[in-house]
């Protein structure tokens, strides 16, 4: 009877193969492609040594690649190996509130078991996404979930923009991210293949996910930016008898998690590509005779010897019919000198104005950064469209 099954298999194998294109075109392209993949690894490689402000994939094998569309779900893999080019600037304070959960709850697999959504752990996902970046400073998750439940939410689907203003001044945020799940589906599709009888088959199980990344300001309340990201993803297996059945052979879960991975890498990307001309803001967190407490450190890229502007908060401005808080009426009154940096916090001294300055002004770079340098052959890399 073994003998029989490993002949089946055996005819099975050769008659994929006679299917296939010949080998000498097969190996023509593979050739090409392993050729391409060099020459793109080559330039990678050459635009991280000459200090450009890219983002690229890094794959299991070490391979370096350009960014592609985040609409394509037929790379979705290489997402999940994102990385960035270092960063010495200031860094943007941000926080990842709750992800809410608009699709269906669960979704049925196997007898009795369920695929929850894990809310929490597309929260903590994104996250390190942004950390990894290294275009910000993230608040750490444990911080934001103690504010957030502080907050009167039970009512809300979604936060207000009064709750995100009150939320990101206690955190000293200057923007906060949240999740909106729109499409689980852990079990999207489940193919099978093979001969008749059920001696040898093979089966692909797909998933995916699509999840809306929403950004706001803290200032405000208001959106700024929102982006729909999907992934895609499958997995075969093999073995005698039908897939899934007990015949043996391999076969795995449809690996949710790296769809989610993928998806929080793609929302990174974009919002640093959003925010990553927006100036650096910060506050006055208090006043020791001549000092001046900055809520940012060398965590947060700053310098000694740095120039802020300071702009005195006059109130609240909002929309008398709607009651939209519009914003803040800032006011600025003079500059500052950083000269001492801490791990959380600066000093600064007043270099001229700032009569009347208090606790909650802010402040902000009094100069725009040096940008990275732009090199024409690593920007043309990337295949996206900025925000």
């Amino acid at each position: 009877m073994r003998n029989r099954l490993w002949i089946v298999a055996l005819i099975a194998v050769v008659g994929l193969l006679l299917a296939l294109p010949s080998q000498a075109g097969v190996m023509d392209k593979l050739k090409k492609r392993g050729e391409k993949k060099k020459v793109m690894d080559e330039q990678v490689r050459s635009c991280i040594q000459k200090g450009a402000w890219i983002a690229y994939f890094r794959n299991e094998e070490g391979e370096l690649g350009p960014v592609r569309d985040t609409l394509n779900t037929e790379n979705d893999e290489e997402w999940i190996g994102l990385q960035f080019t270092d960063y010495e600037g200031p860094r943007i304070r941000l926080g990842v509130l709750k992800v809410i959960n608009k699709s269906a709850e669960s979704e049925e697999r196997g007898y009795a078991d369920k695929i929850e959504v894990p809310v929490a752990g597309i929260q903590e996902m994104l996250t390190q996404s942004l950390y990894a970046t290294k275009r910000f400073d993230v608040i750490e998750q444990k911080r934001v979930q103690e504010i957030e439940d502080q907050q009167i939410r039970k009512d809300l689907l979604e936060p207000s923009p009064s709750s995100i203003t009150n939320m990101g001044k206690v955190l000293g945020a200057q923007y906060l991210v949240y999740g909106t799940v729109n499409e689980w589906s852990p079990e999207r599709s489940n193919r099978s293949m093979g001969p008749g009888g059920g001696l040898f088959a093979a089966g692909k199980k797909e998933a995916e996910v699509a999840v809306t990344f929403t950004l706001s300001d803290v200032a405000s309340g208001q959106i700024l930016f929102t982006t729909l990201e999907r992934a895609r993803m499958g997995e075969w297996s093999f073995g005698f008898g039908a897939p899934g059945g007990g015949g043996g052979g391999t076969q795995a879960n449809t690996p949710v998690t790296y769809l989610l991975r993928a998806c929080a890498n793609k929302a990174a990307f974009k919002i640093a590509m959003f925010l990553r001309d927006r100036k650096w803001k910060g506050s006055v967190v208090d006043i020791k005779k001549g000092d001046i407490f900055i809520n940012a450190g060398s965590q947060q890229g700053m310098a000694l010897q740095s120039r802020l502007s300071v702009q005195a908060v006059k109130g609240i401005v909002k929309d008398k019919e709607s009651g939209t808080i519009l914003g803040e009426d800032l006011r600025g009154i003079g500059t500052l000198e950083v000269i001492a940096v801490q791990n959380a916090f600066s000093i600064a001294q007043v270099v001229e104005g700032c009569n009347g300055l208090k606790v909650g002004d802010r402040v902000e770079l009094a100069t725009n950064p040096v940008p990275p340098p732009v090199i024409p052959e690593c920007a043309a890399m990337d295949t996206t469209q900025a925000p």
